[in-house]
């Protein structure tokens, strides 16, 4: 969407090819302060305005200790960032982009392309086939273009376990912190929305999950209750865990290359990141634009944008290796873990 945007404000005409979105909600509620910027470049500045949406005022961790680490906003020089309803945010995004001219949306799935010399043709799941000078990559971590002409790295093979949990007992209020705490096996995320849901997240390797723990809440129950700290804001924040999690892939994947001639990747299709980063959204908003700029600059005969691209792209990817790698070697509880020692 950010890309659509971008090229729109270049009067560049988009051909905008993916499916409805789906009403099932994802995980995704953390957004750093640093995507404010991103999001005034779309013209978006007033989005965080909107109901749904909350700064982070506390943030506690159980990471590398035993002990809850508060961390408040107060006297701090930045932000905490935001947690954020990913699909009231999203929606906000669609909605707005859905109104430039510029913008044709189709509704459909990309099944093949082609590239000649100097166009690409595509054909969608219905047979419908467009053609343009450029394509920009937005599938995701499957990168359907990318991985065509580069490859796709894999760091990890990370998963995430989710739910959006309910309170039962209305009489209590809840606590609007964020809450991340280290365990033998992984690390939990937790964080209350405005709507009073609290987001819990699990990560860990696929082959140290439970098998079939997406069918199973009694698993899921027991694995809540190994924890020290997000079992107790359950128990004590009176929230229901009454199904089993969600799963997804969570991994760090990337491009050798995230552009080039008459292609660009952005979002995870270029760069997958650990949550721990908590710039997941805001790398997509990031690569959308920049991605954009570069194809625009390439479309009226300038090249060289797109080797910048790849080269920023490329460069922070080795930054967030790099920190990735500091903060897990922070912890040191859990030497026999094979999922500390793999990290």
């Amino acid at each position: 969407m950010a890309a659509c945007m971008m090229l729109a404000e270049k009067n560049v005409p988009v051909i905008w090819i993916a499916p409805e979105g789906s009403s099932k909600p994802k995980p995704g509620e953390s957004l750093a302060s640093s995507a404010v910027p991103l999001l005034k470049t779309l013209g978006l500045a007033c989005i965080l305005e909107a109901p749904g949406h909350r700064k982070v005022e506390v943030l506690f961790s159980s990471w590398g200790t035993d002990q809850l680490v508060e961390q408040n906003r107060t006297g701090l020089a930045g932000d905490l960032g935001y947690v954020i309803d990913r699909s009231v945010f999203e929606n906000h995004i669609y909605c707005a982009a859905v109104r430039r001219p510029e913008i044709s949306r189709c509704f459909d799935t990309a099944v093949s392309l082609e590239r000649s010399h100097d166009s690409w043709t595509v054909t969608t799941n219905s047979g419908s086939q467009f053609e343009g000078a450029f394509v920009i990559d937005g599938t995701g971590r499957h990168s359907a273009v990318g991985r065509k002409y580069t490859t796709l790295n894999r760091s990890d093979k990370l998963a995430a376990a989710y739910d959006f949990l309910i309170q039962v007992d209305q009489d209590i209020e809840p606590t609007p912190a964020t809450l991340i705490e280290a365990v033998a096996d992984g690390w939990w995320y937790a964080t209350l929305l405005q709507d009073r849901r609290l987001a819990v997240n699990y990560y860990s390797d696929p082959d140290l999950m439970p098998k079939g723990l997406g069918h199973d809440v009694e698993t899921w129950k027991r694995i809540i209750g190994q924890s020290r700290y997000i079992s107790r804001w359950i128990d004590t924040g009176g929230f229901g865990v009454s199904r089993p999690p969600s799963l997804a892939s969570a991994g760090t994947t990337y491009l050798s290359t995230a552009a080039g001639p008459g292609w660009a990747a952005v979002g995870d299709a270029a760069a997958a990141f650990d949550p721990l980063s908590s710039h997941g959204m805001t790398s997509a908003l990031w690569t959308g634009i920049e991605g954009a700029k570069a194809a625009a600059l390439w479309l009226d005969g300038t090249s060289d944008p797109l080797m910048q691209y790849q080269n920023r792209v490329a460069e922070g990817v080795s930054q967030y290796i790099t920190g990735r790698a500091q903060i897990y070697g922070r912890e040191h509880r859990f030497p026999g873990s094979a999922f500390w020692q793999r990290r």
